[in-house]
């Protein structure tokens, strides 16, 4: 599904950019209810979608399977509890959708059609083979469709609600790694970085099935002469201003850049963002909604903890400190940041979630774009193994 060709596809001003997530795998069994429509909470043991293979299995096949924020789901049709691992979520106004796999490598989508007050195992189908093994590790959607990627796996869904598996090889290439994938109003790209190559890779899709990959200079995005820009790490958008997320050396210095495009990913700029209040180099997220943008850095108290240094900006341009997280008070205190997500249409709701020192998984939530923050008590956590 992956080629080269022009940067935007076969049409160079149908460009497809990002819906503002970036993928951060769990190591434990959850994942974010809706942080981004109310109340953060996670699920756990995701119930089974039916029979492997090509076919329709879940929602479908299992009209009961739906929960309330906050439910445990515990059971695969009847055997042993078998946990799901979740390792992204995206949202489109009152769509949520999670994606991972169950035991066996079965792939799930888990959907809420209502901000994340009920939830149901979404509808799966296949064009390319059994699904068992294809799981998606990626998701991002909104009006227009949804794609979620895998290593082995392209998805695509026309409203988050039915699944079908068009690829069963993926975009990447041997030694290749998907770091996320976003959506705007031209379409879908893709973040990742080669490890046999050393650089950086974007993919774009007009219709998220046909696919096209370019190295970041390739897409424009190295900045000096003999830089190389050697990952990818994230993006985000309003669905008008589009931003890049990645890292790159030059003369023995690493660094990460954030890039910045108005049209539609024809021209990039760089844009400075600080690091100041304990912030290291390198970035968690970036995410953006209706002229807000946040980007997060991880950063350490002076203390010695982890903590989340945010930065926020009304342009992409022009970027200030707006905030740490740094946890609670609590012998857990410290959060790393793995995660920035945006909410949708002007909520002014973003959210930002990690783990805190002792491993469990947690989310803090603003609704004022950034300038405050604070913990999402509904945020179920479970620790790691």
């Amino acid at each position: 599904m992956s080629g080269t060709g022009r940067r935007w596809g076969t049409d160079a001003r149908t460009r497809l950019i990002l819906g503002g997530v970036v993928a951060v795998p769990l190591a434990v069994a959850l994942t974010l209810v809706t942080a981004l429509g109310g109340t953060a909470a996670f699920l756990a043991h995701l119930p089974g979608s039916g029979a492997d293979g090509a076919g329709t299995t879940g929602a479908a096949a299992d009209p009961g399977s739906r929960v309330s924020t906050g439910d445990v789901l515990s059971t695969d049709r009847g055997s042993s509890p078998s946990a799901s691992a979740f390792s992204q979520v995206s949202a489109s106004g009152d769509t949520v959708v999670a994606v991972g796999s169950q035991a066996f490598a079965t792939p799930s989508f888990l959907v809420s059609a209502n901000g994340g007050t009920t939830w149901t195992t979404a509808l799966t189908r296949s064009q390319a083979g059994p699904v068992t093994g294809h799981q998606a590790t990626t998701v991002a959607g909104g009006p227009g469709g949804w794609v979620g990627l895998g290593p082995h796996a392209i998805w695509v869904s026309a409203d988050g609600l039915t699944w079908t598996l068009v690829s069963a090889r993926g975009l990447a290439g041997p030694g290749e790694t998907i770091t996320g994938v976003t959506k705007d109003s031209w379409g879908y790209l893709a973040t990742g970085t080669s490890a046999a190559s050393g650089s950086g890779l974007v993919w774009t899709s007009a219709n998220g099935v046909t696919w096209h990959r370019f190295t970041a200079a390739q897409f424009g995005l190295v900045n000096f002469p003999g830089e190389r820009v050697f990952a990818m790490t994230g993006a985000g958008t309003d669905w008008s201003v589009t931003l890049i997320a990645g890292s790159a050396h030059k003369n023995g210095k690493t660094c990460a850049y954030v890039w910045r495009s108005l049209d539609k990913g024809a021209s990039w700029r760089t844009v400075v963002v600080p690091q100041t209040h304990g912030a290291g180099w390198t970035f968690a997220g970036l995410a953006g909604d209706a002229g807000h943008f946040i980007a997060v850095r991880p950063g350490t108290t002076p203390g010695g903890l982890p903590e989340a240094v945010v930065y926020t900006s009304d342009d992409a341009v022009n970027w200030r400190f707006a905030a740490t997280i740094a946890g609670s008070r609590s012998a857990a205190a410290g959060f790393a940041p793995e995660q920035v997500t945006a909410g949708s249409g002007s909520t002014g709701r973003f959210v930002v979630t990690g783990r805190d020192r002792q491993g469990h998984a947690v989310a803090y939530t603003s609704t004022d774009n950034g300038a405050t923050w604070a913990q999402s008590h509904g945020f179920g956590v479970i620790p790691s193994a």
